[in-house]
């Protein structure tokens, strides 16, 4: 399987422990998912996603680790998902544009999800650099105005490469 280098650079800065509780926001073929799953020990990942084809395809890739019980894969909008408070202690996303156009809502829906001290990771790759401080800026102030902390922003792996990470905690 060829992993494109923004899931592999993303996942770099996930630092998935064995036990981990993981959720991610547009999971599409489940690629990642996939990656994540070799890493788990007792933890699980659920991925969630709107598109049947996305979903169907994730749920073949990951078929063993579904049977084994550390992959869960979920077709849904994120505004229709509902999860137990605390489920999570890391959810995050990728190439997911919501969260720098308009995701109050989805923001909203996320916060009671994370586990104590848990933590969402936002990962965006731009169509080009030039883009990457234009995201940054919407991100953090949607993040901020739904009441999220921003504990890093991270760039990389190289400068000419556009890729962005916005690590982010509930503020309260």
């Amino acid at each position: 399987m060829t992993v494109p280098e923004r899931i592999s650079w993303a996942l770099s800065h996930l630092g998935v422990q064995p036990g981990d509780r993981l959720f991610e926001i547009g999971c599409g073929r489940g690629v990642a998912i996939a990656l994540i799953a070799q890493k788990l020990g007792d933890g699980h990942v659920v991925g969630l996603d709107r598109s049947d084809s996305a979903v169907k395809a994730a749920k073949a890739r990951n078929a063993d680790a579904i049977a084994l019980g550390k992959v869960e894969i979920v077709e849904s909008t994120l505004a229709d998902y509902t999860a137990t408070a605390g489920s999570f202690d890391k959810i995050f996303a990728i190439n997911v544009n919501l969260f720098w156009l308009e995701a109050m809502r989805e923001l909203a829906v996320l916060k009671p999800m994370l586990a104590p001290g848990g933590r969402l990771f936002l990962f965006f790759e731009p169509p080009g650099i030039s883009q990457i401080e234009t995201i940054m800026r919407a991100v953090e102030i949607r993040l901020k105005g739904a009441g999220y902390l921003v504990d890093e922003v991270v760039a990389g792996p190289t400068p000419n490469t556009p890729l962005l990470g916005i690590i982010a905690r509930p503020a309260d």
